[in-house]
């Protein structure tokens, strides 16, 4: 039973990100394919194994908690991703100044990204284990 929900789970996350890459074009904390894609496979199989089982089975596993999860946790980060195009409207007319400004928004760039690579990471370790543990429970 534990390798159908896997099954189920890496079904969900492949089909969901190639459905949100081809849609939704923005390159946010998802710009990689991978990362998004073990965000939502990690998401499902959670939800799958910790969700009450409701909807069809299919060879005794509940499948729609982990459709709707990982569907519902896609649309959130679309939703809160930026657009990638974004354009500078305003210019000023030192190229000192320009040059300060650039050095600054690389900055906070550099330590968002890194932020955010640390909550993902912690996210993912956290999502791993609760599907873990809810595969070992019902063993």
């Amino acid at each position: 039973m534990a390798f159908i929900g896997i099954l189920f789970a890496l079904f969900f996350a492949i089909i969901l990100t190639a459905v949100f890459r081809l849609f939704f074009h923005n390159s946010g904390s998802w710009a990689e394919f991978w990362s998004f894609f073990v965000l939502l496979f990690f998401v499902s199989l959670a939800a799958g194994e910790w969700a009450a089982p409701r909807g069809p089975s299919v060879w005794g596993y509940y499948w729609v908690p982990g459709l709707i999860s990982a569907f519902v946790v896609g649309l959130v980060i679309v939703a809160v991703s930026p657009h990638s195009t974004m354009k500078r409207t305003r210019r000023s007319k030192n190229r000192k100044e320009d040059a300060v400004e650039e050095e600054i928004r690389e900055f906070e760039v550099g330590v968002a990204v890194v932020v955010f690579g640390v909550f993902y990471c912690i996210v993912i370790v956290l999502l791993a284990l609760i599907a873990l543990s809810g595969l070992v429970i019902k063993m």
